[in-house]
């Protein structure tokens, strides 16, 4: 049981002897300290430490406004009664404005009511004290991230911020506050980020990972992240929002630096893709073929050569065949000659025929809306590689003999779909037990999809095929007659 320590400040034995005994028949455990006058309780203070005092107003030396006004000039916080014979309003006033908890005029009944009001009064400074630690860790933490912690309200104006705002932005907190969110929002995104954001506000949903370009004070653009979430009043209503926001100009340079990089090594890859296939095709592959042309011609000439060499050349020509099927094979892998000139839409449905005979796998290839779009070959080389890729991937995984790709332009996106019924995987299974080995045909196109700041997403289950959904933005434009529909 918590202890209760009262100290009663009162010049009348009488008095002091009922508000004892009423205390303790309520709390019957209380040390309860008495003094004649203030000035003896002040000297003792420090080495009582009372939970509560009790004060009448009238007492020698000062009276009870006096030691109240003496106690708020030292750093003890006591929550402090005054009891009063004298029913005065300006008494009253002026006791509350001092800092008193309560203030009760002797009567008939007042000692009975005074074990309640002891209980009321040290529960609300319970309370006071915990909101006040709360207050302060909260300010603490506050203050020691190197983030802007805000609040708003509903209609968008900051009503808190800390002061790291300053080292961000330029703008000293005090400068934030009373001003809208979008006050400092580029004027080019202005209305469709107020929008956006109100939008968010009027649903009551949580702020996640906002992007929006941030003018700073002295006038540079900074990318700030920003996340948040609603809070209300006891009623259930929508006061504003607080969050947190962060700069993340310098990760998005790294970001897209890294990005740039990884396009130019893919560029590269095709560019010496490009030139192996050339190679392969213009010079391999064709002497391949005067080798085979050579062979035949020996076999023709009957007294040229003796059975057993004529049985050689024979062995030696098909083989010769089949090193250029496998040469212009590969050429073809690495370079898909219709892609340039037939278009993306006529390549892939030449390379999905092609693998269906090659690899026993029959692929159903549809497409809608495609081509319409004037896609430029860095787009078109990437959606091969995607397609060519995930058909790898069921030839050598899915142990299935069919495949379907659905290739849609639905603007303003492109969306690829590659399924089998095949026997399919446990993904969250294969990434822990392989890593990064297994699997990184997926890895490559997860890869390749971000560069072109698509999204995709992997469905699979064991004995239930699997399903890649690949959306892909496209700003190109697209004939006003072209509608394409997909039904997820």
């Amino acid at each position: 049981m918590e202890t209760l320590t009262v100290v009663i400040i009162e010049d009348e034995e009488a008095h002091f002897s009922l508000m004892k005994r009423a205390i303790a028949r309520e709390y019957p455990y209380a040390s309860v300290h008495h003094f004649q006058d203030a000035t003896s309780c002040l000297n003792r203070l420090d080495q009582i430490n009372p939970t509560v005092i009790i004060t009448d107003y009238l007492m020698p030396g000062m009276n009870g406004i006096e030691f109240l006004e003496v106690l708020n000039q030292t750093d003890i916080d006591i929550p402090v009664i005054m009891i009063t014979g004298q029913g005065d309003e300006n008494i009253a006033v002026c006791t509350m404005k001092s800092g008193a908890k309560e203030y009760l005029v002797k009567s008939g009944d007042v000692f009975n009511l005074l074990p309640h009001v002891i209980k009321n009064v040290v529960r609300e400074i319970k309370l006071e004290r915990s909101l006040y630690r709360s207050e302060k860790r909260f300010q603490d933490l506050a203050e020691s991230t190197f983030n802007w912690v805000w609040e708003v309200d509903v209609q968008g104006r900051y009503i808190y911020s800390n002061s790291i705002v300053e080292s961000i932005t330029g703008y000293h907190h005090d400068e934030v506050i009373g001003k809208y969110f979008y006050d400092f929002f580029s004027n080019q995104d202005k209305e469709a980020l107020k929008t956006s954001l109100f939008q968010i506000v009027a649903e009551v949903k949580p702020i996640t990972a906002f992007d929006t370009v941030f003018i700073r004070k002295d006038g540079f653009e900074i990318i700030m992240e920003t996340n948040g979430v609603p809070f209300f009043d006891k009623a259930g209503n929508l006061l504003g929002y607080r969050g947190i926001s962060r700069d993340i100009s310098a990760r998005k340079q790294a970001e897209d630096l890294v990005c740039n990089l990884s396009q130019m090594l893919i560029q590269a890859q095709e560019s010496e893709r490009k030139r192996l296939s050339y190679e392969l095709h213009d010079s391999i592959a064709q002497n391949l073929s005067s080798l085979k042309i050579g062979c035949d011609m020996l076999l023709q000439d009957q007294s040229a050569i003796s059975p057993e060499l004529r049985e050689k050349a024979a062995k030696l020509s098909k083989l010769s065949e089949q090193i250029n099927i496998s040469v212009r094979n590969l050429a073809y892998d690495l370079q898909p000659p219709g892609l340039e000139q037939l278009g993306m839409v006529e390549a892939l449905g030449m390379y999905c025929e092609d693998f269906s005979e090659n690899r026993g796998v029959k692929v159903d290839f549809h497409s809608a809306g495609i081509h319409m779009l004037n896609l430029d070959f860095h787009t078109s080389i990437h959606l091969y590689r995607l397609v060519q890729e995930g058909l790898n991937n069921i030839s050598k995984h899915a142990a299935t003999d069919r495949a379907k790709i659905i290739l849609l332009g639905a603007s303003p996106n492109i969306i690829l779909r590659i399924e089998d019924d095949g026997k399919g995987f446990d993904i969250k299974a294969q990434e822990l037990a392989f890593g990064y080995k297994k699997g990184i045909g997926l890895r490559s196109m997860k890869e390749r999809v971000n560069l072109l700041g698509g999204r995709i997403t992997i469905k699979s289950h064991p004995m239930q095929g699997t399903k890649i959904l690949i959306i892909l933005p496209f700003k190109g434009q697209k004939s006003e007659s072209e509608t394409a529909h997909i039904n997820h």
